[in-house]
């Protein structure tokens, strides 16, 4: 059981892009449809080896946030009750492990909760594009909100002393920084960096590159490069390209005097928050009541991921589809 629910980006993708087609229209349409045809025939669907359903919404006073539990069936290792012939005998009921999606329209974010027995995310993926007709084109698409630990740590420290770029010249340097912001990035350092890189190794036949932006020796104990421009760098650079051996970074926070070093290459992690539960496993009542505070807390990473997640967002100009209601268990 757990306490933590993890942070998604979920769409209706066309050929592999975003669309602006409504999530939440989309949820709605599927409860109508499923309301209008209660039959568990139609709501449990067979997902791979597994049988997974949802269950009844709950919504926030205002509507702007909706939890969706999805169920597993669970076929084996049932509990048992005591009966009323003092025996002991499994449970005839069916039952299901329960994992719960919440989606926040205003922040266009979807948190998971991470039960293990439950149903995973691929699964409710899967399961919801199964309510897609398939000459629409589209499908479901959610993928996890990952951010740089690194870089968090350089946006809020107090001091950055320098930065270490480490390049392998061998690796293609067509990705240097993002393709949809080299406009923008002209004439910075990073266009600086990167024609430097070019040219060690077309002109100069290098094979890597070591670059570290400093203050030298005579620093006074308080100087700092500009940390809105190092970060500004650390995100065009595209730090999970091949040709990024290693950037590291030497930087002080608020709580402590020395100097710490971040390496950036392999610090990625997956958004989550701690919800406040009495119980171990974050029901969706629980999940509910988190969302604002867990939402409130991330939001800055939730935005700035949401930026670039959605920037290429097509038009869907298809209209409304009607919901795959029947579907065929095999």
């Amino acid at each position: 059981m757990s306490k933590r629910v993890d942070f998604y980006t979920i769409s209706l993708k066309q050929n592999g892009v975003a669309t602006d087609y409504s999530i939440s229209t989309f949820f709605e349409d599927i409860y109508v449809s499923l309301h209008n045809n209660p039959d568990d025939v139609h709501i449990l669907r067979r997902i791979g080896e597994k049988f997974i359903r949802l269950f009844p919404y709950y919504y926030s006073f205002n509507h702007h946030q909706i939890v969706i539990p999805f169920g597993k069936f669970k076929d084996k290792n049932k509990p048992y009750c005591f009966n009323d012939n003092n025996r002991l005998e499994e449970v005839k009921a069916d039952l299901y492990d329960i994992n719960s999606l919440a989606y926040d329209t205003d922040y266009n974010v979807m948190l998971f909760t991470t039960n293990r027995e439950g149903p995973s995310v691929r699964n409710v993926e899967e399961y919801l594009n199964t309510f897609i007709p398939n000459n629409t084109g589209l499908s479901v698409e959610i993928n996890p909100i990952v951010y740089n630990t690194g870089i968090e740590k350089v946006r809020n420290a107090e001091l950055v002393r320098n930065v270490t770029l480490n390049l392998d010249l061998g690796r293609a340097l067509n990705n240097f920084y993002a393709q949809e912001i080299r406009g923008n990035a002209r004439g910075g350092l990073i266009e600086a960096f990167r024609q430097l890189a070019v040219i060690a190794k077309d002109e100069g036949e290098g094979k890597t590159l070591s670059l570290t932006l400093g203050l030298g020796k005579n620093a006074k104990k308080y100087d700092t490069l500009n940390i809105g421009s190092m970060v500004q760098l650390l995100e065009l650079i595209n730090i999970g390209e091949e040709f990024v051996r290693e950037i590291i970074v030497h930087y002080k926070d608020g709580n402590d005097e020395k100097i710490d070093r971040a390496k950036l290459k392999e610090s990625n992690m997956l958004l989550y928050y701690l919800c406040k539960s009495e119980e171990s496993q974050v029901s969706p009542e629980d999940l509910l009541q988190n969302i604002n505070n867990a939402v409130a807390d991330k939001v800055i990473i939730i935005t700035r991921h949401n930026a670039d997640y959605f920037v290429n967002r097509i038009p869907y100009n298809g209209g409304a589809f009607k919901i795959m209601v029947s579907w065929d268990n095999g």
